[in-house]
């Protein structure tokens, strides 16, 4: 597995992120998830994910942690697609089936076999195709809806699994281009959050408080970083029935039925 191209791309976006921070600008946003694939990675990165989960968990105290399929583009992938993933160590000392849903979701226990044996999750699907994203959610939320402290946690479990990937000197050298270890925290930091549908509209909201948010293909990018906005605000992207987002003429967000 090579995450060296990976890591180059990641340093050189945090690095903008440093120039725009000096420049007291928004914070360019920094989607990480993804970044190797499900089939090439490793129970002992995804362990220190639940470990993240667990350790943050004030932030979504009634949410629960899974893993969403999806194509390499961001696409959804389901049950359809004859997905079978399993769990296995190079040595054939453990191997374990790990089940897909027929929504493409997939959860993962904590396993000290797995995580003695260095096991790694196989994919049934040539390299490259898909990836594995975390995905926290409090329940009783429709589809469409998102909460902001979810997403926080969903931050801190994707890069913790993406810095036990990493080598120490890639780790040490994003930590000092983002002036702190916990890149999830930095102010104006945007996380990419996944849409139902491609380029479909997103708005933050909080009570009457509402902010139009910028999307970029299957994602919208959210102001997890920002404290003005509390761990119960909510994202809502647009199903086709939600009340759509419009724009004042000195560009105000406002929405309109």
């Amino acid at each position: 597995m090579s995450v060296i191209r990976p890591v180059l791309l990641l340093c050189a976006l945090l690095a903008g992120c440093l120039r725009a921070a000096h420049a007291d600008e928004p914070v360019p946003s920094v989607h990480v998830a993804g970044i190797t694939n499900p089939e090439m990675r490793s129970y002992r990165s995804v362990a220190a994910g639940l470990d993240a989960f667990d350790a943050n968990r004030a932030l979504a105290p009634n949410a629960t942690l899974r893993f969403r399929m999806r194509h390499a583009d961001g696409a959804p992938a389901d049950a359809g697609e004859g997905l079978q993933l399993r769990l296995a160590s190079d040595d054939g000392s453990f191997q374990e089936n790990v089940p897909i849903d027929a929504a493409g979701l997939l959860a993962v226990a904590r396993n000290q076999a797995a995580y003695d044996a260095d096991a790694t999750f196989i994919l049934n699907r040539k390299n490259g195709l898909y990836t594995a994203h975390p995905e926290v959610r409090t329940a009783g939320l429709p589809d469409n809806v998102r909460r902001l402290g979810d997403l926080r946690l969903e931050c801190r479990v994707t890069i913790a699994i993406f810095k036990e990937q990493i080598p120490f000197l890639a780790k040490a050298t994003l930590n000092t281009l983002m002036l702190t270890s916990d890149w999830c925290a930095k102010k104006d930091f945007n996380y990419g959050a996944i849409a139902l549908r491609k380029g479909v509209r997103a708005v933050l909201r909080d009570g009457e408080r509402v902010r139009a948010l910028e999307t970029h293909g299957w994602n919208a990018m959210v102001p997890i970083g920002d404290t003005a906005w509390p761990d119960d605000a909510i994202v809502q992207f647009d199903d086709g029935t939600s009340e759509n987002v419009t724009r004042t003429a000195d560009g105000t967000p406002r929405t309109a039925p």
